[in-house]
C-alpha cells in the first residue's frame, strides 16, 4: 500500500535506525530508540482472577469487528499489538521490542521480536504485521472483506483513500511497509501524539492472517490462534477456559484463566 508514497522515505529511515539501533545510550528525545524494560510483570498480562468471570456469551474473538467490552477483555489475554499498556498506563514493548519516532513525528520505525511467535508455532514476521494493518485500513487488501472495522474508524477516522473537501486524507495513517525482516514502518500523513496508545489497545493486536482467511474467525466454530501470553483451551456451553501460551516470547503464567457465561 502506497508504495510509491513510502519508498523514497525508507532507505532514509532505514539508515537511521541501523545508526539508532546500535546507540550506546538512548536519550529521551522523540527520535531515539525506546529501550526495552526488563520481562518483568509488567510486560505481560495483568494476574489472573482466582473466580471465573462472567462475561456474555456472544463474545467475538476478532477485536478489531467488535466493540464489545467482554469480547474485548478476553482479546487483551489472547493477543498482543506492537506495544501495551502496563497497570500504570504506560507504554511498553509488546511484539516490537523498541522503537523510533522521526523527527518530524511522522514515521514510527518498529524492531520486531525475532522470538515472537503465534500459538500455532509459526512465527510473527514483519508481513504478517503489515497483513494485519492493510487489513483494518485498505479497502483493496483481500481481508477487509465488509470493512467492519469500528474501532480503527473509531480511533484513526478513516480507510484508505478517503479524502475530505478540501481533498486531504482523512485519516493520520498513510500507509504500512516492511523495511526488512525484523523491522516495521508507521507513516502518518500528519503528527498524531497518542499513536502509541491507541496502537496499545486490544482492536490493534497482531493476528493470524491465514486464520483469518476464515470469515467466521473469532467465533466458537472457528480456530481461535493467539498471539499473546494466553490460548483457548476449551470453548463450551459452560465457559471459556484460557490457558498459558506455551509458545510466547515472555512465558510467564502459569495458571488458567476461567470465564462463565452470564
Amino acid at each position: 500500500m502506497k508504495k510509491n508514497i513510502l519508498h523514497f522515505r525508507v532507505v532514509a529511515i532505514f539508515l537511521l535506525s541501523i545508526l539508532l539501533l546500535t546507540a550506546c545510550q538512548p536519550t529521551e528525545t522523540a527520535s531515539t530508540e525506546t529501550p526495552e524494560p526488563a520481562q518483568t510483570e509488567e510486560a505481560i498480562p495483568p494476574t489472573q482472577s482466582a473466580e471465573p468471570i462472567a462475561i456474555t456469551q456472544e463474545i467475538l474473538l476478532d477485536p478489531a469487528k467488535t466493540e464489545d467490552p467482554d469480547s474485548l477483555l478476553v482479546a487483551k489475554y489472547l493477543y498482543e499489538g506492537l506495544v501495551k499498556l502496563d497497570e500504570n498506563g504506560q507504554v511498553q514493548p509488546g511484539i516490537a521490542r523498541s522503537w523510533i519516532i522521526s523527527d518530524d513525528k511522522l514515521d514510527y520505525i518498529f524492531e520486531i521480536r525475532p522470538d515472537a511467535k503465534f500459538s500455532d508455532g509459526s512465527s510473527i514476521t514483519v508481513n504478517s504485521i503489515a497483513e494485519n494493518f492493510n487489513r483494518w485500513f485498505d479497502p483493496q487488501h483481500p481481508l477487509h472483506k465488509d470493512g467492519n472495522f469500528p474501532n480503527w474508524l473509531n480511533v484513526f477516522l478513516a480507510f484508505n483513500g478517503e479524502r475530505d473537501a478540501e481533498n486531504r486524507a482523512i485519516s493520520q495513517v498513510d500507509g504500512v511497509q516492511a523495511v526488512d525482516l525484523n523491522t516495521f514502518m508507521i507513516h502518518l500523513n500528519r503528527p498524531e501524539p497518542e499513536l502509541l496508545q491507541y496502537l496499545a489497545q486490544p482492536a490493534f493486536a497482531i493476528l493470524n492472517p491465514t486464520v483469518l482467511e476464515n470469515s467466521n474467525y473469532g467465533t466458537k466454530d472457528s480456530l481461535i490462534v493467539s498471539s499473546g501470553a494466553y490460548q483457548v483451551s476449551s470453548w463450551t456451553d459452560a465457559g471459556l477456559t484460557l490457558s498459558p501460551n506455551p509458545n510466547y516470547w515472555n512465558v510467564s503464567e502459569t495458571g488458567e484463566i476461567n470465564f462463565v457465561w452470564k
